[in-house]
């Protein structure tokens, strides 16, 4: 295995499914949406009042891995949210 590369991920939540454990993040930068997987190790942060953890339109920051052996989104191994 190699290094682990650690990249982050600034957007807003514009698709949260609980229920197959995944999030669609649209960076304002780029307009380009990036999904990510949910799992049992994914750390949820929030910085400030934020109300509820994880809601569609909120703006995030998530920390994933860049694992290209694997099919399918990368995990998200921390959601921070910002507001």
């Amino acid at each position: 295995i190699g290094p682990r590369e650690v990249q982050e991920w600034k957007g807003q939540i514009v698709e949260l499914n609980r229920d197959r454990g995944y999030i669609v993040v649209r960076s304002q930068e780029r307009l380009l949406d990036y999904v990510f997987r949910l799992t049992p190790k994914t750390e949820i942060t929030t910085q400030g009042p934020a109300k509820r953890p994880l809601e569609p339109g909120q703006w995030v920051t998530v920390q994933y891995e860049r694992n290209r052996s694997r099919e399918g989104p990368p995990a998200a191994l921390r959601v921070q949210v910002i507001r």
